[in-house]
């Protein structure tokens, strides 16, 4: 079998099999050659080619975040690297194993006018948690310190905390010469064995007295996490929220945290206090649990991995550098019987209203979310847009049967198409592409491919621009929202997707059984759902609205009929 005579590729592919990664995405280039045909007749690896280097950073990122192993990206040198840094910005604040590798030139070619060119030592230096520079050398001392730094690399993405490394390769030319005799020093086995080298946490005393506020962000499904979440909410001195993409739904918690809170009466919300709040997971999408816990909360423990706090609600964390799971089953009493938790019967008496009101509610972005939410295919994946599309899910009902994801890392509208992409060559789910008109076309190249995935649909909605600013604090009372915010773009999407070749479907008002139409349908497998702009934030507004004056009507004990 040939491969390449660089040492430097040798030893790559050797350390990638020592670990048993096989998931590669490799954009096509000149200086990255090596590796292309060392990777041709490999029969140990699953590569996929991607033109594009940023639709390409996000469809590994897709992969590792459902395999949970790391994912590979090879690329050219010059700009190429750049266009992965989205993706691994992404992938470091969302803790996501990736494998950078970036071929470049030789030392001497930097910065003085050769082709395909640039600086790229340390070109990801804020959000990667290692980096190599590789030697372009050939001799024995520096084959076995690039070969010691590859192997060191792999073994910081796959230790806690998780996350991107990159490894530089300079290449002189030539570059496609081959053989079938690897170096010796590029086959020697590792000096590092993967482990968790984090402090051994010193796990709290559990106090009935306290009252504890568990917040659950951005959390890979598991089930014996969710048996845990299950338990915390029979304590009666436990608030449990949780996001969509916590992935605990239906357990009797606070799903729909926005929902909630801006229903409060001032009365409601004077009375709410806790002692600790306890954070789970990663990132928390509700801007608005953010402020009420920093008005509200006394003290912050923080499970993380990494060594610096995140400092989410300034509370100055304490910190327990492990898993939830293994938080939760350290810190929560063990009882052959738990009380009950009376904390949330408001949340769960909105649930039952919402079916009714939106039976006569007119057509709108809300409404459509609504009848989404209720025929998305049994057991899906959800990939979720940013934006809008989060915060508009996380009012609807969070079915058990879903798991849902989202680039909540950093949050950038860039990267959803090739996110689902990736996420659907890894996953035998159906896999739910939900996202806004602008990041559908800002990620245009994720359509890019000849085999696209038969299990994966895309649902558009369309509301002509960046709706998002229609509904935020702020931005929604600013004057320039429509052309400096919003962008409205007057493009036909419907024309758009088919002139790529995809089967594409279109309604204006949509109804629950033309959605659920689409999700049977074996050929189209856009759906674009027009949205009225203008109709958008008011209905947002009354909905709130509802909920707030129905439990201010609970409040005066006048009930709702």
């Amino acid at each position: 079998m040939r491969i390449s005579n660089k040492t430097s590729v040798q030893s790559i592919l050797s350390a990638l099999q020592f670990y048993h990664i096989r998931d590669v995405v490799y954009s096509p280039g000149s200086r990255n050659a090596p590796f292309a045909i060392s990777m041709a007749e490999h029969t140990g690896f699953d590569v996929r080619i991607t033109v594009d280097e940023r639709s390409a950073g996000f469809q590994a990122l897709g992969m590792a975040q459902q395999s949970k192993k790391p994912a590979v990206l090879i690329c050219t040198s010059g700009t190429a690297p750049l266009n992965y840094a989205p993706a691994v910005a992404e992938a470091y604040y969302q803790e996501v194993p990736l494998i950078v590798v970036t071929a470049d030139r030789p030392p001497e070619s930097i910065n003085q006018g050769e082709g395909q060119c640039i600086q790229q030592k340390g070109i990801f230096s804020n959000f990667i948690k290692y980096s190599a520079n590789l030697s372009v050398e050939e001799n024995d001392e520096a084959i076995l310190l690039n070969h010691e730094q590859i192997y060191h690399a792999m073994v910081c993405a796959m230790q806690p905390p998780f996350g991107p490394v990159h490894i530089n390769v300079p290449f002189q030319e030539p570059l496609y010469q081959t053989t079938t005799e690897h170096h010796p020093l590029t086959q020697k086995n590792p000096i590092n064995a993967i482990g968790n080298n984090a402090p051994i946490p010193v796990f709290p005393e559990w106090n009935e007295h306290l009252n504890y506020l568990l917040i659950v962000g951005q959390n890979a499904p598991s089930a014996d996490f969710r048996d845990w979440i299950q338990k915390a909410l029979q304590f009666p001195n436990i608030t449990v929220l949780t996001e969509s993409h916590g992935n605990v739904h239906g357990l009797g918690a606070i799903d729909q945290i926005d929902r909630w809170i801006m229903s409060l009466s001032h009365q409601q919300k004077d009375n709410l206090h806790w002692d600790v709040v306890v954070s789970l997971g990663h990132n928390v999408i509700s801007r608005k649990i953010k402020s009420l816990i920093k008005e509200k909360c006394k003290a912050h423990w923080s499970v993380q991995f990494h060594k610096e706090p995140i400092n989410t609600y300034r509370l100055n964390p304490r910190l327990f550098h492990c898993q939830p799971l293994e938080f939760l089953r350290a810190w929560l009493p063990t009882a052959s019987h738990y009380g009950t938790n009376e904390n949330h019967p408001l949340n769960q008496k909105h649930s039952q209203l919402l079916d009714a009101y939106f039976q006569d509610r007119p057509h709108s972005d809300l409404k459509v979310f609504h009848q989404l939410s209720k025929v998305f295919p049994e057991h899906a994946m959800i990939q979720m847009g940013n934006s809008s599309v989060v915060r508009y899910l996380q009012l609807m009902e969070q079915r058990p049967d879903l798991v849902y994801f989202g680039n909540r890392g950093v949050s950038g509208i860039d990267g959803a198409t090739s996110t689902a992409v990736g996420a659907s060559w890894k996953s035998q789910r159906p896999v739910v592409l939900v996202t806004g008109d602008l990041s559908f076309l800002y990620d245009a190249n994720g359509l890019w491919m000849d085999h696209w995935p038969s299990h994966l649909k895309v649902v558009v909605i369309d509301n002509g621009g960046g709706g998002i600013f229609r509904i935020i604090d702020g931005a929604k009372e600013e004057p320039t929202v429509p052309v400096f915010f919003e962008t409205p773009h007057k493009r036909d999407i419907v024309k758009w997707a088919k002139g790529w070749g995809w089967e594409v479907e279109e309604c204006g008002v949509a109804s629950e059984e033309n959605i659920q139409a689409f999700f049977k349908n074996s050929v189209s497998q856009i759906l674009v759902i027009k949205t009225p702009t203008e109709v958008n934030p008011i209905e947002l507004d009354l909905f709130f609205k509802y909920f707030k004056e129905y439990n201010e009507r609970v409040e005066n004990n006048q009930g709702i009929h």
